[in-house]
């Protein structure tokens, strides 16, 4: 895959969740940063919303979307980009986050480079800068659960790893050995890329693969799925299978209206909700085998 489609839209949060909700049903990858490109405040009104897509969609089905929601957009545009172009060009000043107990930087030119304190993952393509809800909301519960020092973790793994991003984290919070998976090569270059640029890649192994189901460990003490909600349904009784007793699942890449089948489906295999944190219609569940 050499090229991908991406359409542009400035979004006001009115109807932003719907019509994220219905680009995903079209196998679409999506990214939304509030206009004033603030990963801070709490309820935006206008997003800048980007959908990735393998294959070109076509655009009557975009329109009629806009017509379901009384949308008149200026124009739907729809442009095909190499992927190689996109890292290389990518021009995003994107502000530093602070979350739990670390600083999410862009570069270590941002500010006095703090091993301990200081993540650096460059912007690319997608999801992993932390800026993105689901990203956001996954970090926040790993600084949580770190905070139950009496629960010892030893066996973790981020499923669609990205950037790298959370599996990073995870290193630097519990300082032990972290398996990410991904079926994306560029994603894999990416991740190992960014571990040693944050130190960690003597306790970071990456591999290619689908789901649960080629990872080292027979069974996790935390794992965490990054991922469209339609994924995640079809990896449900893997994380059921792969998980310790009182293991913990951290799930994101959810839309607030796609969270009661995916909880009917893990309470239908007894497990149990711990958390649920939403940030701007994004939905991170943390889950816990009993």
């Amino acid at each position: 895959m050499d090229s991908i489609w991406i359409l542009n839209l400035e979004l006001s949060n009115k109807f932003r969740e719907d019509i994220e909700s219905y680009l995903i049903s079209m196998n679409a990858t999506i990214t939304s940063l509030d206009v004033g490109n603030n990963a801070n405040e709490l309820k935006p009104e206008l997003f800048n919303t980007s959908a990735f897509f393998i294959k070109k969609p076509k655009k009557y089905i975009i329109k009629q979307l806009f017509l379901n929601f009384n949308i008149k957009p200026k124009e739907i545009v729809l442009k095909k980009v190499k992927i190689q172009d996109i890292y290389k060009n990518n021009s995003r000043s994107l502000s530093p986050i602070s979350i739990g107990p670390f600083n999410f930087l862009e570069s270590k030119n941002l500010t006095k480079f703090i091993i301990s304190k200081n993540i650096i993952i460059p912007a690319g393509l997608g999801f992993g800068t932390g800026h993105h809800p689901s990203t956001k909301g996954i970090l926040y519960v790993l600084s949580k659960i770190y905070l139950k020092k009496n629960i010892n973790y030893k066996n973790m793994i981020d499923v669609g790893c990205g950037s790298g991003i959370l599996g990073i984290t995870m290193a630097k919070l519990w300082k032990k050995p972290i398996e990410l998976i991904d079926i994306d090569n560029r994603s894999i270059k990416t991740s190992k890329a960014n571990a040693k640029l944050n130190f960690v890649n003597s306790l970071i192994k990456v591999k290619k693969g689908n789901g649960l189901n080629i990872t080292n460990e027979f069974q996790y003490d935390i794992i965490v799925m990054n991922i469209l909600s339609n994924t995640i349904l079809k990896n449900i009784k893997s994380i059921d299978r792969k998980l310790n007793n009182n293991g913990r699942a951290i799930i994101a890449g959810i839309l607030n209206n796609q969270k009661y089948m995916i909880l009917n489906k893990l309470r239908g295999l007894g497990l149990v909700l711990e958390l649920e944190y939403v940030i701007n219609g994004w939905v991170t569940l943390l889950i816990k085998k009993n």
